[in-house]
């Protein structure tokens, strides 16, 4: 019988065997079946037997035995292990060493299929993960090796492996490159090689992500090992993104001692932990999480402190933690356990205790302990901190119009603690204007303990107080050390809100031309609204309103209950070049629905030309509109459903029937260059019971972000796409469309404030440039500029010196004829680019300003690798892809023609047939 020895493990530059006790060793070798002999040199037998590697003096593809003082040796245990190109297999006959190919599997990687294979966790060790794989048709003969695969990259590393009886042993020593790995098996099953992911338990079914152990670091970057998704992971990360990666196994409270507050040499907290597991643990984070996203925030500089750990409260440090309310928590690791829980102050009572309130930089911060006696920051504005440390709360009790050019307003205040009452005032609702309206007259009351009303009124004065658009309820407040603060009136009475709802019109006080009036916001509070006054706000069409709505009620049992009303528009109502007709157009022409009406103001500049085409055309505000409104069941538009009435009017018999009628979303554009929140689906928005797509990417966009269910969305395309044909060549002049995006920061903005805009600048010294100039005289090419529809009134602004450039305003042109006849679009983040694109023709991005456009609005997509066109940061790099696609004719780029498949689902015209067939199984 062979003498038996056991392997312990193969590393990279040596081998490890349990050496007998009492044994000298006075020679290793290996031998292969022609009895060609490679000494192994022994590097130590002190403790245990350690060889150097062979590797290097071995041949590929040749099996050797292993022999120790000239006598062949067998294995105590079935063994199988690699590491690297070496393997050894170990069984009760030999132990076999093998020397592979230096590719990591010698199989073209077409032929493998891949699958799932489950695991179960047998134990992890410092860097040893044992597993038991449940699936006969794999074994130690049939095993071609362990790999990790990087998600990212897909870069693959084998790891080096031990077989014990049933038991693989997976060695995690070495630490991977940066990223999170997937672990899986190679093997060959018959003439098939199967590369199979090791899963946690059934992979038809998810289970709860679960951390396995912490291996060690290297470098900065941390190793971990869990299962997420029942997919077993291996992370390489550095610190701050370890702690966003791993799971947490337990939760549980962690206690201290005391909190101490610490001014100099840096502003912060001292915690005194008691919890001795957090204590000795290999590592240790503080992490801030949002009360109200959950979104955690680890804080970098967090080092101990006598002892203990101190949290550094500084502009630096907080860079990250957004204004909000954040709970403390402690989250260490420590060998095989994740464990995260609250901070915890150990007190004998239960009140609120406030530990710090400071300012720093342009926020506050205040900490303090909650009644369970847990710590928590709030970091806002002063004002916010101001309102928790003095418990402020408020509610307005009264508006009344004050000589039809100015208001009175009513707030109660609740305080709880030594604070003045100055006044009561509207603010301008901006990030970067701080305009107000002080009130006159100040009375402040008190009304019971620590219970005030304040009370003032104003007259506008429409030349300098008139900015539009959004203007909230204030009142000044100031503490006894002297610091004001400005502090939002959020609620209000039941009785106001009713008042306020019941008619905005006869709340209202306008001029001319302008108007400012009361409304209830979607948090259920009261604001104001100051904008331009549109022409048919009057008295006239406010009787017309009511008249049409008795004349309804009067009919609808003998007409109108038999009707099923459809009523199209488009922005405004005052436009049919969008979606919105397109797809009326598509109905009308193939008699599909006789009572689908479509809305058109009389003053359109379309108006003429489809009121010639169709007797289903209805002028906007006219009694006919008004029946159909009532009578309407369906509302079709490219635009949300207060465009057929009023934008900015929520309030009133008209916004009230709107609101419940149902609705399909055509869109005006492509949802994926710009966020929006104000489609999203909510309690009290009109929400749409069907959203028109394009393709399966924006359909997704849609579900997770709108939060629309897969059913209430249709990839249908768009019903303005059916009427888009190149018509550029055919120019003997070819065009350059210039159509630029609105910003909400810059929404109804004064004239001299928006010339001192970047957005002005950058466009006006643009057009007026000798370089564009130069190009256009070069190669005979005339360039559009239009301004969008929100920045009508500031077309004026706009001088130009060139005969190769025209100015165009809304309902100037027909937007979609401008695209057929242009060669190249140059937009911003204008969803209009897809149109251009949808017809294979360039599009350029200028996005001058698209840290502050990010800041404000966001995307959907990446705008650095996913748009499908050049993007240009500032005139003169525009100016240079202008010429490039000049003198090349103006031919769209391989890459960008490629991803045209990727982002249109349909490339024909029958857009409006889907959406129609849509509708009626929506019906």
């Amino acid at each position: 019988m062979k003498e038996r020895i056991q392997l312990i493990s193969a590393q990279e530059d040596n081998i490890e065997f349990e050496k007998p006790e009492q044994l000298i060793i006075d020679n290793v070798f290996l031998l292969d079946k022609k009895k060609h002999r490679i000494d192994v040199e022994i590097i130590s037998q002190k403790d245990d037997l350690i060889l150097k590697n062979p590797k290097e003096k071995m041949e590929k593809g040749v099996n050797y035995s292993l022999w120790l003082n000239n006598y062949q040796k067998a294995s105590e245990k079935s063994v199988l292990t690699g590491v690297n190109k070496l393997s050894i297999e170990g069984n009760a006959k030999s132990i076999i060493f093998r020397k592979h190919d230096d590719i990591i599997y010698p199989i073209n990687p077409e032929y493998i299929l891949e699958s799932d294979i489950p695991v179960t966790l047998v134990d992890f060790d410092e860097h040893n993960l044992s597993l038991n794989i449940y699936n006969q048709e794999l074994t130690k003969r049939n095993l071609e090796g362990f790999f990790a695969i990087n998600e990212e990259t897909e870069e693959e590393r084998k790891i080096p492996f031990s077989f014990f009886v049933d038991t693989f042993a997976l060695d995690l020593s070495e630490i991977l490159p940066q990223g999170h790995w997937q672990l899986k098996v190679l093997y060959k099953l018959n003439e098939t090689y199967l590369m199979d992911t090791l899963v946690e338990g059934d992979p038809s079914h998810y289970n709860k992500s679960s951390f396995i152990g912490y291996v060690g670091e290297h470098q900065g970057k941390h190793q971990g090992i869990y299962f997420r998704q029942n997919r077993l992971i291996v992370c390489s990360l550095f610190i701050e993104n370890f702690f966003k990666a791993i799971p947490v196994d337990e939760r549980e409270d962690i206690l201290m001692e005391q909190v101490l507050v610490h001014d100099k040499p840096k502003k912060g907290l001292e915690i005194s932990v008691v919890n001795e597991q957090f204590i000795d643990s290999q590592l240790k984070e503080i992490i801030f999480v949002s009360r109200k996203s959950k979104k955690r925030v680890r804080i970098p500089t967090v080092k101990m402190m006598n002892g203990n750990i101190f949290v550094p409260l500084t502009a630096e440090s907080l860079q990250e933690v957004g204004n909000n309310r954040w709970d403390l928590e402690a989250w260490f690791v420590d060998g095989r356990k994740s464990k995260s829980g609250r901070l915890q102050v150990m007190r004998s009572t239960n009140n609120k205790l406030t530990y710090l309130n400071t300012s720093i930089e342009d926020y506050s911060i205040m900490v303090y302990s909650t009644m369970n006696n847990y710590i928590a920051i709030l970091k806002s504005s002063g004002a916010a901190v101001f309102k928790e440390q003095y418990k402020i709360k408020t509610k307005l009790l009264d508006i009344t119009k004050k000589n039809k050019n100015g208001f009175s307003m009513k707030a109660q205040v609740k305080q709880d603690g030594n604070v003045i009452i100055k006044n009561i005032l509207l603010k301008l609702r901006s990030k970067d204007t701080v305009k107000l309206i002080e009130t006159k007259d100040t009375v402040v009351e008190q009304i019971k303990d620590r219970t005030f009303s304040v009370q003032g009124s104003f007259l506008m004065d429409w030349d300098n107080h008139f900015f539009p658009l959004y203007w909230d309820v204030f009142i000044t407040v100031m503490d006894k050390d002297g610091n004001e603060e400005r502090i939002q009136v959020t609620d209000a009475t039941s009785k106001l809100k009713k008042q306020v709802n019941k008619d905005y019109f006869r709340n209202a006080i306008f001029t001319e031309n302008k108007i400012l009036y009361p409304y209830v916001t979607l948090k259920n509070g009261i604001a104001f609204m100051m904008r331009e006054r549109e022409y048919y706000e009057n008295k006239r069409n406010k009787a017309k309103e009511k008249l049409a709505y008795i004349t309804y009620l009067l009919m609808k049992p003998f007409y109108y209950s038999n009707k099923d009303v459809w009523l199209g528009f488009e922005k405004f109502s005052s436009t049919a070049q969008d979606n919105g007709y397109a797809f009326f157009q598509y109905v009308e022409k193939n008699k599909l629905h006789d009572d689908f009406y479509f809305i058109l103001d009389k003053n359109s500049s379309d108006y003429e030309e489809v009121k010639r085409e169709s007797n289903n055309v209805v002028p906007f505000m006219s009694f006919k509109y008004f029946l159909l409104v009532y009578a309407s069941r369906l509302l079709v538009s490219s635009e949300n459903k207060r465009h057929v009435y009023n934008l900015r009017i929520r309030t009133g018999l008209v916004p009230r029937k709107i609101t419940r009628k149902q609705s399909v979303f055509l869109q005006h554009g492509v949802t994926a260059l710009k966020q929006s929140n104000v489609f999203k689906k909510a309690k009290g928005r009109g929400n749409f019971n069907l959203v028109i797509a394009t393709s399966d990417l924006e359909k997704e966009i849609i579900h997770e972000n709108w939060k629309y269910e897969l059913n209430e969305i249709a990839v249908t395309g768009f019903s303005r796409w059916d009427k888009l044909f190149d018509k550029s060549k055919n120019r003997e002049r070819r065009k350059i469309f210039v159509m630029p995006t609105w910003r909400t920061w810059m929404e109804d903005m004064p004239k001299e404030d928006f010339k001192r805009t970047d957005y002005y600048d950058n466009y006006i010294n643009f057009l007026n440039s000798n370089e564009l100039e130069t190009i256009l005289e070069k190669y005979n090419l005339q360039l559009v500029f239009f301004l969008h529809p929100k920045f009508k009134q500031y077309i004026s602004e706009f001088y130009l010196n060139s005969d190769h450039i025209s100015l165009k305003g809304f309902q100037s042109i027909k937007v979609n004829e401008e695209i057929m006849e242009a060669s190249l679009m140059i937009s911003d983040y204008s969803s209009v680019t897809w149109d251009m694109f949808f017809m294979k023709k360039p599009v350029l991005f200028y996005q001058f300003d698209y840290e502050k456009y990010e800041e404000y609005e966001g995307s959907y997509i990446d705008m650095e690798t996913q748009l499908f066109g050049e993007r240009a940061l500032d005139k003169e790099e525009l100016i240079q892809l202008i010429e490039e696609y000049a003198e090349n004719n103006f031919q769209l780029k391989p890459y960008f023609e490629k991803l045209h498949g990727e982002y249109y689902k349909y490339a024909d015209h029958n857009n409006s047939k889907r959406i129609f067939d849509a509708i009626q199984d929506l019906n």
